[in-house]
């Protein structure tokens, strides 16, 4: 439009109501159309002189005073995403249902925010292993996987189904905005130089603690570094005439006796693998050891004082279950019961502290960590959709500190910078004083497949199995320790052979 055209047709109140819409553009909708306006106003003074020729006459002079040229550029937007069909999302349903549902409300609301239709289907957490990835295989087979997956689940066979696509971009555009990850993000994540998750939160586990009990015995929890001298500090914390026992931990088939039993096992300098992740090592006099103390605990009258009665019949709720209701002096957890003491305002969250998990005579100092993290399923109907909704709750605060809000003591930043942006996490001491196991550095992480390749899918395979349950629970029965150890031992060999590795050596 020429400055011909809008002297001419237009006054100076349209202009100006031109550029209020223009501005109003700027506003509505998800991607705006960028309008950039440059109001046009031409003022005219008009005078009379006086000329004189021959005889006197009054003529008109137009005299511009002041001009302001303006035209108006539109930028053209972005294409808008659209979906086919509906948004499918898969999303882990986790021990808070306050979590869960802000999750599910804030999904609701972006998706409908963009004129998506959505579906949300619900997994299980912690019960997930083979069948649910087994699942996803079929569904990618089948060309119908969901779009995108909220979950925790082991990439190493599902990178081995290649049900997944790579994420290194997302991940780089999250470091940028937040730091680095922690050390086990890049360990459990990265396979083949490429990210196959974005981490979301990161969860710290580690031990609970009643401060009061501890202080009442005058111990500092703090200084206990291995298991050993922990559980003669929980036997004298210990007051079962008053139903309060120290020890907390069970070694049965549950989510935190997996994890107690891989501490053990590697504190005592025992592995599964060997380096290579050829060959099985599981027979070793380490792992005898290790498996002799850890259930020594539970079948050694000793130790009766300080565990409560039927641990060895808990799930993974049971420990939540015994320190809310005030009966443990110490358990191991992911921060789900001070999450859930916090959210139903049960006075022992004041009364909760957490501890560096203690180790063995080899590894003392060692951490565990879990993550939730946004995972894209190959053959998805909306690969870009689900790109976007990764960066609409990874790259916001907001969305970063309504996890940490609803899941507190649970949810933890992955990304190092968080622990100070954040607006939740400082105001949280309890989760700040498990900023060091959250974010230690890769020395001192020592996962399951340790000192052997993070991705052994024949090791995945083993622990769906669980053939170390087993062993646990043939020696609670009265096998004697190395003859399960053993019996233990020869299964890991033939699933490595099932994996087409040797497994042991000739």
């Amino acid at each position: 439009m020429s400055d011909e055209t809008l002297r001419a047709g237009m006054t100076r109140r349209d202009l100006l109501r031109l550029s209020a819409m223009g501005a109003g553009l700027l506003v509505a909708g998800c991607q705006p159309k960028i309008v950039e306006v440059t109001t046009v106003v031409e003022k005219v003074v008009k005078e009379t002189v006086e000329v004189e020729k021959v005889v006197k006459e009054t003529a008109v002079v137009e005299k511009v005073v002041e001009k302001e040229v303006t035209r108006v550029v539109e930028v053209e937007k972005a294409p808008e995403v659209r979906v086919q069909g509906s948004f499918w999302v898969l999303q882990k349903k986790d021990f808070f249902p306050a979590m869960n549902d802000w999750w599910r409300a804030e999904m609701t609301a972006f998706c409908k925010e963009r004129g998506w239709p959505l579906d949300i289907t619900y997994e299980a957490g912690y019960t997930v292993g083979t069948p649910f990835q087994e699942k996803l295989a079929a569904a990618a087979a089948a060309g119908t996987p969901a779009d995108i997956l909220m979950h925790d689940s082991s990439i190493t066979n599902l990178r081995r189904l290649m049900v997944l696509d790579p994420v290194t971009d997302l991940v780089e555009e999250a470091v940028a905005r937040w730091g680095d990850t922690n050390a086990r993000a890049k360990m459990d994540y990265i396979l083949d130089d490429q990210w196959w998750a974005v981490p979301y939160f990161a969860r710290s586990d580690g031990g609970w603690f009643r401060r009061s009990a501890w202080e009442a015995k005058g111990i500092d929890i703090h200084k206990i570094r291995l298991f050993t001298d922990m559980w003669e500090a929980c036997l004298e914390v210990s007051d079962p005439a008053n139903e309060l026992y120290g020890w907390g931990v069970t070694i049965n088939a549950s989510n935190d006796g997996n994890w107690f039993r891989n501490r053990i096992t590697h504190g005592w300098g025992a592995y599964i693998q060997d380096e290579t992740g050829q060959f099985v090592t599981f027979d070793s006099p380490e792992m005898v050891e290790a498996m002799t103390w850890m259930t020594s605990i539970y079948m050694d009258e000793k130790w009766a004082p300080m565990l409560p009665p039927g641990i060895l019949a808990w799930t993974d709720m049971s420990n939540n279950e015994a320190y809310l209701a005030g009966l443990l002096a110490y358990t191991f957890n992911g921060g789900t019961v001070y999450g859930k003491a916090i959210l139903d305002s049960n006075p022992i969250k004041d009364d909760t502290g957490f501890h560096a998990p203690p180790g063995g005579p080899v590894h003392t100092e060692f951490n565990s960590l879990g993550h939730n993290n946004f995972m894209l399923l190959k053959g998805g109907r909306n690969p870009d959709a689900a790109r976007e909704a990764v960066r609409h709750f990874v790259l916001d605060l907001d969305m970063m500190d309504g996890i940490y809000a609803n899941a507190p003591g649970f949810a933890l930043p992955c990304y190092e910078n968080l622990w100070r942006e954040s607006k939740y996490i400082p105001t949280n001491q309890v989760a700040l004083e498990q900023e060091t196991v959250a974010m230690s550095p890769a020395g001192d992480q020592v996962p399951q497949t340790y000192p052997g390749p993070a991705h052994n899918p024949a090791l995945a395979a083993a622990g769906s199995a669980g053939i170390q349950n087993d062993m646990v629970a043939d020696i609670l029965r009265g096998t004697p320790v190395a003859e399960a150890v053993k019996t233990c031992h020869d299964r890991y060999v033939q699933i490595f052979k099932e994996f087409d590795l040797p497994g042991e050596k000739a």
